[in-house]
C-alpha cells in the first residue's frame, strides 16, 4: 500500500465513498446501501482503535448472524476489486478481527430488509509501524461464498504519528459541578484542541463524555452520570496524550425513592433506595411526629387512612450519615392477614408544630417527593415468640450485651440502678465462690422502648467487672410485655444464656500524656516558694486504657512527683488532692485541695514545673494490672496546650 503523509482532512471523510463509488453487481436475494462510518482516526504505535460502518439491507433476504444468511465485512486490496484478502500492510493490524481477511460480521443478529447492521472491529498500530495514512478498504460479501453483494468500495483510515506534538492545555471549565445524573452542559476552553478527523475525548474521573462542538480553543460536552464527588476531568486529542486535569465536582442532586413496604398486622416496614433521616425536630411522642406520615388504605375490606402513631426513622445528626434504607412504622390499626393494602408516603406536612421542616431526605438533603403509594398483601400474623441466642462480655468489662433472634423492644424492664441491682436481669459465675456481679443498670445500646426502633440486641451495665476465664450465665425474668418483638410476642420468662469471659490480660496501662491544667503560681506547683499551698493548681494523666473506676467520681490512691532539683511531693486522692475520672475513665484530673507533703526538698523552693510522675500506688486497669509508670511514653507534667 502507497502511504499517504498529507492531513487527513474532514472532506476526505464526507466523500470516501462518493468518490469511489462503484456499479452493483448484487448476488440474488442480496443487496445492501452504504449508510454511514465512524470518523477516522489518529493513532500511536501499540495503541488501539476502533472502527464502526453501517450498511442498510437492500435486498429482500434477511442478513442472520450464525446462519448461511450471515454477511460479513471482508478485507479488500487497494484495487477495490480483490476482496477477501488483505493488504501487507495493514495485515499486522489485526485485532480480533473474524479472520485474517474478514473484518467482522453484523453486530445486529439478525437485519431485516430495510433495516441497518452494524459492523465494528478494531485496529492496533504495530510498535515497528511507520507514520503516515494506513487505508482499510472493504466491502460486504456472503459469508458462506466470500461473494461480493454489491460493490461500494468502503475504506477507513488511521493516522499514525499524524497526532500533534502539542499536548492539549485546559485553562477552564465552566460551570465547576452539576448533578451526578449527568446531563450537564459542560464548556472548556485552552490551547491545542485537535478537532479534525475526530473530535477529541474528554474523561470526567474515568467516565468518557460527550463531546458535541469541538474548536481549537473551546470544546462543548455533556457530561456523563458519575457517583457524587470531585473528579478529574481531561482532554485528549484522538490518539494522543491526555492533557492537564481540572476538578468538576458530582452534586448528589437524585432524590430518595420510598421502594417497597410490607404489612404484618399493625406494623409496616418500608423501604428506601439509599439511607434516609429525618430533617427537623421530632414532635411530641419521641420518634412519632405530630402530623401523620403514613396511611394505610385497606383495599380489601374499603378501610381507609388508618395512621401512624410512629416510625423508626431517625432524626439526622449534625454529619448527616445516620440514614437507614428500612424502616418499621407501627400504624393505629392491625390490617387482617390477606388483605390487599396501599401504603402511601403522605409526608406533605409543612413543620413539626414548632416551626421546624420535617422532611425524609438523604445525606445530601435531598428530600423525597412526596406522596409516594406502595401496594402489598398484609402477611399473616407472626407468633414465634423471640428468644435469648448469645451474650458476650470482656475479660474486667462492666458491659454485657445479650442478643436475640429478631428485633425486640422493652417496656418496664428492670435494669436496676447503681443504689439496687435488677431484678429482671441476673448474672451468674457458674464456677466461682466470688462474689457475683450484679446489674445495676443500661448499657451505651439500651433496649429500645418504642416498638419501631426494635433492635436484636442491647447491653446492661454491672457492679464490677467480669473476671477472666469464667464462664457466666445470663438470666432473664421479664414479665409479661417487658420483652417483646414487633409482632408483641414476648420472650419467654426465664430466659438464660451462657458465655465465657476470656483469657486473663496482665499487661499493665501506662501514661500516654501528663500536662499542667492550672497553676497559680509561676514556675512551681502545688506549694508557692514559701511553702504555702496553692489550692486549685491542677494536671491531668491519661492511660493507655480504660482504668478500674466509675466514670465522673472521685477515687482514691497515692503517687509521687519529683521536679528536676530533687524536689519530691506526695499526693493522696481524698486528703490533699481530688483525683477524679473522665467519663471513659482513661484520664484522670488531679486537683490540689489541702496541705502537700515534701521530702528531698531541693535548691529551688517549691515544686518546679516540669516534673515527673515516679510512682502509683491503688490505681489499676479492669484485670487489676498496676500501672507501668516508669515505661511509659510520657509522665512528665509540664505545659503542653
Amino acid at each position: 500500500m502507497r502511504k499517504i503523509t498529507t492531513a487527513v482532512t474532514a472532506a476526505a471523510l464526507a466523500f470516501s465513498m462518493l468518490a469511489l463509488a462503484l456499479p452493483a453487481a448484487a448476488v440474488t436475494g442480496y443487496d445492501s446501501q452504504y449508510n454511514s462510518e465512524s470518523a477516522f482516526v489518529n493513532i500511536s504505535p501499540g495503541q488501539t482503535q476502533n472502527f464502526q460502518a453501517f450498511f442498510i439491507n437492500a435486498g429482500t433476504t434477511t442478513w442472520t448472524r450464525g446462519t448461511g444468511t450471515q454477511v460479513d465485512l471482508a478485507a479488500c486490496l487497494e484495487d477495490k476489486v480483490t476482496c477477501n484478502a488483505q493488504d501487507a500492510t495493514e495485515a499486522g493490524w489485526n485485532t480480533g478481527w473474524l479472520s485474517t481477511n474478514r473484518y467482522a460480521t453484523t453486530s445486529n443478529t439478525t437485519t431485516a430488509p430495510g433495516g441497518v447492521a452494524t459492523f465494528s472491529y478494531n485496529i492496533t498500530a504495530p510498535p515497528g509501524a511507520g507514520n503516515g495514512i494506513y487505508r482499510f478498504n472493504g466491502d460486504l460479501v456472503l459469508s458462506t461464498t466470500g461473494e461480493r453483494i454489491h460493490p461500494e468500495g468502503y475504506y477507513q483510515e488511521a493516522n499514525l504519528g499524524g497526532v500533534s506534538g502539542t499536548t492539549p492545555v485546559l485553562s477552564t471549565i465552566s460551570p465547576v459541578s452539576g448533578s451526578s445524573s449527568g446531563g450537564t452542559p459542560v464548556t472548556l476552553t485552552g490551547t491545542g484542541f485537535v478537532c479534525t478527523p475526530a473530535f477529541p475525548s474528554v474523561s470526567f474521573g474515568g467516565t468518557a463524555a460527550a463531546v458535541n462542538s469541538c474548536g481549537s480553543t473551546s470544546v462543548g460536552v455533556t457530561s456523563p452520570a458519575h457517583a457524587p464527588g470531585a473528579v478529574t476531568v481531561t482532554l485528549s486529542n484522538s490518539g494522543g496524550a491526555a492533557s492537564n486535569g481540572l476538578t468538576y465536582t458530582f452534586q448528589d442532586t437524585a432524590r430518595p425513592v420510598f421502594t417497597a413496604v410490607a404489612v404484618n398486622g399493625d406494623l409496616v416496614t418500608v423501604s428506601f433506595s439509599e439511607p434516609v433521616c429525618r430533617d427537623g425536630a421530632i414532635g411530641a411522642g419521641g420518634n412519632s411526629w405530630t402530623q401523620a406520615d403514613w396511611r394505610i388504605n385497606n383495599v380489601s375490606s374499603g378501610v381507609t387512612d388508618i395512621t401512624d402513631t410512629g416510625d423508626s426513622i431517625p432524626q439526622c445528626n449534625a454529619a448527616r450519615d445516620n440514614g437507614v434504607t428500612s424502616a418499621n412504622v407501627v400504624m393505629s390499626q392491625s390490617v387482617t392477614p390477606g388483605a390487599f393494602v396501599e401504603v402511601t408516603l403522605n409526608e406533605t406536612v409543612p413543620n413539626d408544630g414548632t416551626g421546624n421542616n420535617i422532611r425524609i431526605a438523604d445525606a445530601a438533603s435531598n428530600a423525597i417527593t412526596a406522596p409516594q403509594a406502595r401496594q402489598a398483601t398484609a402477611a399473616a400474623l407472626e407468633t414465634t415468640a423471640p428468644t435469648l441466642t448469645s451474650a458476650s462480655g470482656a475479660v474486667g468489662a462492666i458491659t454485657v450485651t445479650v442478643n436475640f433472634s429478631e428485633n425486640v423492644y422493652c417496656t418496664g424492664l428492670d435494669f436496676g440502678t447503681p443504689a439496687t441491682a435488677s431484678t429482671d436481669i441476673t448474672i451468674v459465675d457458674n464456677d466461682s465462690t466470688t462474689v457475683d456481679p450484679t446489674v445495676i443498670g443500661t448499657g451505651s445500646n439500651a433496649c429500645p422502648t418504642i416498638r419501631s426502633s426494635a433492635d436484636t440486641s442491647f447491653s446492661f451495665t454491672l457492679s464490677k467487672g467480669l473476671l477472666p476465664d469464667k464462664t457466666y450465665t445470663v438470666t432473664l425474668t421479664p414479665e409479661a410485655n417487658e420483652i417483646q418483638d414487633t409482632a408483641n410476642n414476648d420472650l419467654a420468662n426465664p430466659s438464660s444464656v451462657s458465655f465465657v469471659s476470656g483469657a486473663a490480660d496482665f499487661t499493665p496501662p501506662t501514661l500516654t500524656d501528663a500536662r499542667v491544667t492550672n497553676n497559680l503560681g509561676t514556675t512551681d506547683w502545688g506549694f508557692n516558694n514559701t511553702g504555702g499551698t496553692e489550692i486549685g493548681d491542677s494536671f491531668s494523666i491519661t492511660f493507655s486504657e480504660t482504668m478500674s473506676g466509675t466514670a465522673s467520681t472521685t477515687t482514691t490512691g497515692s503517687m509521687q512527683a519529683q521536679d528536676q532539683d530533687g524536689t519530691v511531693i506526695t499526693f493522696t486522692c481524698g486528703t490533699n488532692v481530688t483525683c477524679t475520672w473522665n467519663s471513659t475513665v482513661t484520664g484522670l484530673s488531679v486537683v490540689v485541695t489541702g496541705t502537700i507533703t515534701t521530702s528531698g526538698v531541693g535548691a529551688t523552693p517549691g515544686m518546679q514545673i516540669p516534673f515527673n510522675i515516679t510512682t502509683m500506688n491503688g490505681f489499676t486497669d479492669l484485670q487489676g494490672n498496676v500501672p507501668n509508670v516508669l515505661g511509659s511514653s510520657d509522665r512528665l507534667v509540664d505545659y503542653e496546650f
